[in-house]
């Protein structure tokens, strides 16, 4: 049954939905050029500011609303609050803080954002109802062109950024083609699966025929093939529920032909099968070495996880002998390239659990949503859940980025909010005799709002002017002008006095002192980094050079051993490890370190050279 378009009242609460959608625009397409990172803590800070706001609204629509123990409404909020409370005790046993709080460099997949997160999702549950969905599916059309238009631009040399690329030149608003191909692939889900339904209008519909085959060209160009297999299995997940509730009839037909096509696919993506020579890709094996590490630290810290957004301090320690030997002794990776394993690698057993039932309370909605609607409103179930799904499915093999994220979470919304908002229940106005305490509540939000949003805008303000100075100090360093020098010193101190600041921008801009001949101010910074975050790899490899060049060689060994313990395949730091016991005299060890070098390592330069030591 249709509902009813003349019962939906979307003016009421348009403004706020505007906010959300708004931010969620910003949030994808705004990049800021001149930050060290210019990508993801903008997107950080974007987000924020649009949680920040909403969360009034949350709190306000939960404070007035009594929801009983066996409504939807008490389970989402359950869950949520499981998820958040869980990364928040997550947080508390992070060893580094701020990282956990923040994200690491170039992720920013910390405590907050997944806060924001569940804000947003809270948000969208409760004020998204179907006239609000196709305002969502209206924005989503132009974000897809916009975005398809830019990524063309790139893919023929006319973006009007000259980026430090090594990757693939359409990176469209994400910086990595990858990312850039999973979003086009959820938009073109979205945009092809609008076209039948009514209320859209045609306008929408023409600009969709438009974006649709820019954007899958783009996604093409990038060279990045998931975002083929979202849409792929987007669509086939479409057609499977649509026949599936539609045509009893033909279900076991196209049941069997879905799954053997998915079955193909899938086998050709592990590079076996008839199609593995046309769609396997190198970097789907690299992610069984990054899937086994993080199991690896699930298993070893199952409660609290490796400390949140932390796993590139712990990949090096747990992955397989394989991976340096294929990729390099110094190539890493700070993600698992896995959500879920992410979440449980990270965070531990109660979020990982938490995040995941919190995605089948989500999942088991939309298959509601579609089993009691018919017409148009089938059609936006079928959509929403659709598009969900190959979210879902790109989080199986990418990464959690923000621009990209946040349609997952919203998405999300849109479904809870078709289930619980469709009958239009908007929650109840309570009437008050006194004006005074009706203009009370009218007030509560925007003042509510307000209070979170002075201390989000200090942490982007914040967020804002390290990302900044982090980047003049690279651009000064680079730089022949002699005053620069004292700027990057000047500017360094500021940097480091700052506790918010990412620990790896300290770092970076202690390597810059050494360039402005402030070597000693260099060591005092990497010390304190070290001191700081025992684990920092970058910091030992620094401190064990410098004392080599110093001549302190038993200092060199204990920061190489150091290095050993975190980073045991290492075969070029064991090498030096090596050498510096054969300097110090101490042959015995030497020889240790070599023959473990031939053990583990036979066959490389490293290998050969500790070979030759021993002879």
């Amino acid at each position: 049954m249709n509902s009813s378009r003349k019962a939906d009242k979307p003016d009421k609460y348009s403004g706020s939905v505007w906010v959300l959608l708004l931010g969620l625009m910003a949030t994808t397409i705004y990049f800021n050029e001149n930050f060290e990172d210019p990508f993801n803590t903008a997107k950080l800070i974007i987000l924020l500011v649009t949680a920040g706001w909403l969360s009034g609204h949350v709190i306000n629509y939960y404070s007035r609303s009594k929801i009983s123990f066996n409504s939807s409404h008490f389970w989402l909020v359950t869950l949520c609050t499981l998820f958040g409370l869980f990364q928040l005790v997550s947080l508390v046993f992070t060893d580094i803080f701020i990282v956990g709080l923040i994200g690491d460099t170039q992720r920013r997949n910390g405590f907050l954002s997944y806060l924001a997160f569940i804000i947003i999702l809270l948000f969208a549950a409760i004020r998204m109802n179907t006239s609000y969905i196709i305002r969502f599916l209206r924005c989503s059309v132009f974000t897809a062109l916009l975005l398809s238009v830019y990524g063309l631009m790139q893919i023929n040399g006319s973006d009007f950024v000259n980026w430090n690329n090594p990757y693939n030149s359409m990176i469209s608003t994400l910086g990595n083609p990858n990312f850039a191909s999973a979003l086009l692939a959820i938009l073109v889900l979205i945009l092809a699966l609008l076209l039948p339904i009514k209320s859209i209008g045609n306008f929408y519909k023409l600009i969709s025929a438009v974006a649709i085959p820019a954007a899958i060209y783009a996604i093409y160009k990038s060279s990045s093939r998931q975002g083929l297999f979202v849409i792929i299995f987007g669509v086939l997940f479409y057609l499977l529920l649509y026949f599936y509730f539609n045509h009893p009839k033909l279900k076991f037909v196209v049941t069997s032909f879905i799954l053997v096509t998915s079955g193909i696919l899938t086998a050709g993506m592990l590079q076996t099968g008839p199609l593995a020579k046309y769609i396997y890709k190198d970097s789907v094996s690299v992610r069984g070495y990054y899937w086994d590490a993080a199991l690896k630290m699930f298993l070893d810290k199952p409660l609290f996880g490796v400390g949140l957004d932390r796993y590139e301090s712990y990949f090096k320690e747990y992955r397989d002998v394989g991976y340096p030997l294929k990729y390099g002794f110094e190539i890493t990776s700070s993600n698992a390239h896995n959500v879920y394993l992410q979440f449980f690698s990270t965070g531990g057993i109660f979020v990982g659990i938490s995040y995941l039932l919190l995605l089948f309370f989500v999942f088991i909605h939309g298959i509601r949503n579609i089993q009691k609607n018919q017409g148009d409103d089938q059609k936006i179930a079928l959509l929403l859940l659709s598009a969900w799904i190959g979210f879902q499915a790109q989080s199986l093999i990418s990464i959690d980025n923000i621009g990209l994220s946040i349609w997952g979470w919203i998405l999300s919304g849109c479904i809870l909010g078709l289930n619980f908002n469709q009958s239009h229940i908007q929650p109840p106005d309570l009437k008050f005799n006194q004006r005074t305490k009706s203009n009370s509540i009218s007030l509560f939000q925007p003042v509510v709002s307000t209070l979170i949003l002075i201390p989000t805008l200090i942490v982007s303000t914040n967020l804002w002017n390290t990302e900044n100075s982090m980047r003049s100090i690279r651009q000064w360093a680079y730089s022949d002008i002699q005053t620069n020098k004292t700027l990057i010193l000047e500017h360094t101190k500021e940097l480091n006095a700052d506790p918010l600041a990412d620990p790896n921008y300290k770092f970076y801009s202690a390597l810059f002192l050494v360039d402005a001949g402030e070597v000693d101010n260099s060591f005092k910074q990497v010390s304190k980094i070290l001191q700081d975050d025992p684990r920092h790899l970058g910091a030992l490899r620094w401190l064990a050079e410098y004392a080599r060049l110093k001549g302190k060689i038993q200092e060199e060994i204990q920061y190489r051993n150091r290095i050993s313990t975190l980073d045991p395949w290492n075969a070029e730091n064991l090498y030096l490890t090596g050498m510096a016991y054969k300097n110090l005299g101490d042959s015995s060890n030497a020889k240790v370190i070599f023959e473990r070098i031939i053990g583990f390592a036979p066959g490389t330069s490293n290998a050969i050279k500790a070979q030759e030591e021993i002879e």
